[in-house]
């Protein structure tokens, strides 16, 4: 993400990130969609790049990273952008930026990749929760990525311990949690994939590939077909791999 305090060139970095990105989906319109570069933090040409993005260039929504120098990007000074996908009923891709949440219990034991990620993944489910962005904004659909990190084992203790009326929240934290989607990278664990469905519900998971990460780890036809092997019912896997994400996405399912 081109994020960073000189607009000329995070401006210049998006455009181009987009127009490559454009280039291929152009040559491979069944194959791909794409998330739009924004340059944050500067929100009134990040508006103007959405436009030009959305309208001109084909693709979906915005990627946010979950923050943006330091800035949860569901703090307020962001709020136009969420306006803006309201309006257009859009989607929301969320990744972690890899600052370990910028804690040292974190980074200096050099637990950024390992723990950071997920721990930025669970923050920004909850901080849209706790900024109400579902409930002011009810017509965007939400991505967060790596089965919501701790999310799924949290939602019975956050209705417990995040109060809705301490917090002003309109229903329970887990209900507003079942809103997101959240894509299955998770390191092939069966584990966690069957805590994030039975939390989330089949139709609420979509499969991620965090390609190129896991290159490193697995072969791309490992990254999906270990979810065959998960001990699920049989149309809750077929949702996750083959109905989730052309619905979310947008995309016509071709006939068998």
């Amino acid at each position: 993400a081109p994020y960073t305090t000189d607009e000329a060139a995070a401006v210049a970095a998006a455009r181009l990130t987009n127009d490559l990105t454009a280039d291929l989906i152009s040559r491979y319109p069944k194959k791909f969609k794409a998330f739009v570069t924004l340059p944050l933090p500067h929100i009134e040409a990040s508006l103007r790049e959405l436009e030009r993005a959305l309208d001109e260039l084909g693709m979906i929504g915005p990627n946010l990273h979950i923050s943006a120098l330091d800035r949860s990007v569901a703090e307020d000074e962001f709020l136009p952008i969420y306006g803006e996908m309201n309006r257009r009923n859009g989607l929301i891709f969320y990744h972690p930026c890899g600052d370990g949440i910028r804690s040292p219990m974190i980074n200096d034991y050099r637990l950024g990749a390992a723990v950071g990620t997920s721990l930025e993944d669970a923050s920004i489910a909850l901080h849209l929760i706790y900024k109400r962005i579902p409930y002011q904004f009810p017509n965007i659909t939400h991505v967060i990525p790596h089965l919501g990190g701790p999310i799924p084992m949290l939602l019975e203790r956050l209705d417990n311990q995040f109060s809705m009326q301490q917090f002003e929240l309109p229903e329970p934290p887990s209900v507003t949690a079942r809103r997101f989607y959240y894509d299955t990278v998770g390191h092939g664990s069966h584990a966690a994939l069957t805590c994030a469905t039975l939390a989330f519900g089949a139709d609420h998971v979509l499969p991620g590939s965090d390609y190129p990460v896991l290159l490193s780890f697995e072969t791309y036809e490992d990254t999906f077909s270990w979810i065959r092997d998960v001990d699920l019912p049989l149309n809750d896997i077929a949702q996750i791999l083959e109905r989730t994400a052309p619905a979310v996405l947008g995309f016509e399912l071709e006939p068998n």
